[in-house]
């Protein structure tokens, strides 16, 4: 979705210094800048509904999103700018760079044309709904906390998106990091 922090497979494909935590008129902060885990729920191409969690460390900048159903995990290292996929089946961690072209630090407001729309209640937090495009450059609504938690998304009146639960505890810092045993496979450019 928006450039910035979110990329998590539907939301892997929506992506995320020193400002006060607070929105601002002109545009919204995209990366968390406290731990976060969120279940979201996205709407596949049948309709369906698939679940995603997605967990951030705000002290490693790293974020992990696990798909429901999948025998995949994603791992993004912001700070060294690399996605690590793990195949729970295999045991392998494939390792690359991340996607996207741009990353907004937490506590920075994101890049680009934004257009506020009017505040929204979403898992019961309360978010600022924006107008922007998406990567793929579709006008897309996006409901982000004031610190920087991507709520839901909708894009031409449908949803894309949205958080079915949220929760700021501290994740700890080996959720991010493959667990004992899988294989790093560094794949040739």
């Amino acid at each position: 979705m928006r450039r910035g922090f979110w990329s998590l497979g539907v939301l892997a494909g929506l992506i995320l210094g020193g400002h006060a935590a607070h929105a601002t008129d002109t545009a919204p902060y995209v990366t968390p800048m406290h731990d976060a885990d969120i279940d979201y729920v996205m709407v596949g191409p049948g309709g369906q509904h698939l679940h995603q969690r997605m967990r951030w460390s705000a002290k490693l900048w790293r974020q992990r999103v696990d798909p429901e159903g999948a025998a995949t995990v994603m791992l993004t290292d912001y700070r060294t700018h690399r996605l690590m996929v793990l195949d729970t089946t295999a045991k392998s961690a494939t390792v690359t760079e991340a996607p996207g072209d741009s990353f907004s630090a937490p506590g920075t407001v994101a890049p680009g044309g934004w257009k506020q729309v009017g505040p929204a209640t979403i898992a019961g937090e309360s978010c600022m709904i924006w107008e922007s495009l998406d990567t793929n450059k579709l006008p897309t609504d996006f409901c982000y906390t004031t610190d920087g938690l991507l709520l839901g998304a909708t894009q031409g009146g449908r949803l894309v998106v949205q958080a079915a639960s949220v929760s700021r505890a501290a994740q700890a810092d080996e959720l991010f990091d493959p667990p004992e045993g899988y294989h790093r496979i560094d794949p040739k450019h």
